[in-house]
């Protein structure tokens, strides 16, 4: 098939910006085609470009060549319409789209290159462009056809709103006397948390740079010279396994300051974030944000950066427990242990086997054991219980906001193992 050549055509407007107020106006637009239909002798089809879908209409009364060239149109096709803006008959609007009052009414066409069929469709919706045939398209067959699955709408607005946040923060830093510095990306191995990437030296044979995996020597290099505020967007490389937080080759913003005091830190860095999450989603953060240290960290979530939205905290009962009736948990507050609970949400259905294999999954991390009672809506039940008073039992209800329906699990032993 002979291809039209762009020539002198020159795109008026992007298929995402008509509106009914644009009805009467002669347009031009540029895209890809996405859903072509005929119905009757009318020839529908969507065209999408990076800022959204515009649907075109090709009736018989237009030029004959032009409406040819339309009925041969297929998916993914990149083509070039002229037309006019018309509004869309009564009861065909298409209310999930911001072009979606409006039409093309399309005059000529030019036919720019062609496609064969994607073996995944690219759609307006996240679901169905991922789904053909009922069945998930796999992860290997989009990295394979990397180009096609970068034309989705999520695609685009992944890497659009990563845009939008790297030039939020460096307006953030220039605004406060932050200096942008490109640091040397072939340097010397130094000793860091992972393994170095080399690259054999072509001069020096024998020799190698190392790709950084970070760059702190070269900040502190900067800081010493005078420059007292950098910053830098920085692409770092580390060899070391994958997981869901590590790979090869990441991103990172990186920031130095001479003489500063812990609070410009936390004020700078929350500002920023703040910021970011306003203006690319429309989301208000509360600043300052709330703070732990480190022991209350690990004596609430275990973990040194823990995720606050995650409901089962551990509970310090030490104080209430170490007299109680069980003699375990005597001793191993006596041996300097300490006693903890978790409150489980409507796990209170758990049943005898589902218990035992989690106090099975605690030995392998050199737990004891795990005691474990629940509450009824009839009351308390469980063959622990009876090591507790009544009194003890009501206040672990209003320490650990025990509900009916809910399970208890506790564990007496050293403060490492817990």
């Amino acid at each position: 098939m002979e291809l039209d050549l762009l020539g002198d055509w020159k795109r008026t407007h992007n298929c995402g910006e008509l509106r009914i107020e644009d009805v009467g106006k002669d347009v031009l637009l540029l895209g890809w085609v996405q859903n072509y239909r005929e119905h009757k002798d009318v020839v529908f089809f969507d065209l999408r470009d990076r800022w959204g879908v515009t649907q075109v209409v090709y009736n018989p009364g237009i030029d004959a060549v032009a409406l040819d060239k339309a009925r041969k149109v297929r998916n993914e096709w990149v083509i070039g319409v002229r037309g006019q803006v018309n509004p869309r008959p009564e009861g065909a609007e298409n209310t999930d789209r911001p072009t979606g009052k409006v039409e093309i009414v399309g005059a000529d066409l030019r036919i720019l290159n062609t496609s064969k069929a994607p073996p995944f469709m690219i759609a307006d919706s996240v679901k169905e462009a991922i789904v053909e045939g009922g069945a998930k398209i796999s992860e290997e067959i989009r990295l394979r056809h990397r180009f096609l699955d970068l034309r989705r709408a999520q695609m685009q607005d992944r890497l659009i709103k990563r845009h939008q946040t790297v030039r939020i923060i460096r307006d953030w830093f220039d605004s406060r006397g932050f200096v942008d510095v490109e640091t040397p990306f072939l340097t010397k191995s130094t000793p860091e948390g992972a393994r170095d990437y080399l690259v054999p030296s072509r001069l020096q044979p024998g020799s190698f740079y190392a790709l950084p995996q970070s760059p702190q020597l070269f900040k502190q290099i900067l800081m010493v010279g005078g420059f007292d505020r950098y910053y830098q967007i920085v692409r770092c490389m580390r060899d070391e396994d994958l997981r869901a937080d590590r790979q090869p080759e990441f991103t990172q913003l990186d920031v130095e300051m001479s003489f500063p005091q812990p609070e410009d830190i936390f004020e700078l860095i929350e500002g920023m974030l703040a910021k970011i999450w306003k203006e690319v989603r429309g989301i208000e953060v509360q600043t300052p944000f709330p703070r732990m240290c480190y022991d209350e960290a690990i004596g609430r979530f275990g973990i040194d950066r823990p995720d606050t939205r995650f409901g089962l905290e551990l509970c310090d009962l030490t104080d209430l427990l170490r007299q109680c009736d069980y003699r375990f948990f005597c001793e191993a507050v006596e041996q300097g242990g300490v006693i903890k609970g978790i409150c489980g949400k409507g796990l209170a259905g758990l049943s005898r086997k589902e218990t035992d294999d989690l106090t099975y999954a605690m030995k392998a991390y050199g737990a004891k054991g795990l005691t474990s009672f629940r509450l009824r809506p009839e009351g308390w039940h469980g063959p622990a219980i009876k090591y507790f008073s009544e009194d003890q039992l009501n206040q672990m209800k209003a320490r650990m906001n025990i509900e009916p329906g809910d399970l208890i699990m506790i564990m007496a032993d050293k403060p490492k193992v817990v």
